[in-house]
């Protein structure tokens, strides 16, 4: 699935918050999991089906990502157990591959691609499924944005980086011409003092 979004006025006139990395992040992984969870009843995590509420999130994420995708699961209904013993749980593992396109006006495209893979434990530990899903979230940021975004989090941050091509060319030949140049006009100038 793809997602563009950029950061829009609001109804007051101010720009909305572009979201970080580690949001996105968060925010898709809880998508697609209440897709898994709720795409076929035989799924749905409740007393009748096979994924039995409450869960635990088995996850190796910072403090700040486990309380926004367990605030989102919640506001979906999902029943959560705080701690793993004695529950049915859901280990999430990601394998991100996010790039950003420096582009020319002071914006950067942001493309955060993640494979996700979860696995369904029972309370003895044992795995009765798993799934495999992806994401993709593209948009534009401003450059200076960028370190506020990428955040401090493995998954979050990202790959790649590169230059568009304009930008590239005009910074592989434009630059040393310019410095070339400053460099002649110095030596010029320094010459015909001495003179």
């Amino acid at each position: 699935m793809v997602l563009a979004v950029s950061a829009a006025a609001g109804q007051d006139g101010n720009a909305t918050p572009i979201p970080t990395n580690e949001e996105v992040m968060a925010d898709e992984t809880a998508r697609l999991l209440l897709e898994l969870l709720y795409s076929d009843d035989s799924e749905r995590p409740d007393e009748h089906a096979g994924v039995t509420q409450p869960i635990y999130l088995d996850m190796m994420v910072p403090v700040r990502v486990r309380s926004r995708m367990q605030s989102y699961l919640l506001s979906e209904g999902v029943r959560l157990a705080a701690e793993q013993p004695g529950y049915h749980s859901i280990r999430i593992q990601w394998e991100p591959d996010h790039m950003l396109l420096e582009q020319r006006g002071g914006t950067s495209q942001r493309t955060l691609r993640s494979d996700l893979y979860f696995s369904w434990l029972d309370a003895d530990r044992e795995i009765q499924k798993t799934w495999q899903s992806s994401f993709i979230w593209e948009d534009d940021i401003p450059t200076d944005q960028v370190p506020l975004v990428e955040g401090s989090w493995g998954p979050a941050a990202f790959h790649q980086k590169k230059e568009s091509g304009r930008l590239s060319f005009i910074r592989r030949f434009g630059e040393p011409a310019i410095i070339t140049g400053a460099i002649a006009v110095t030596i010029y100038l320094l010459y015909n003092v001495r003179s």
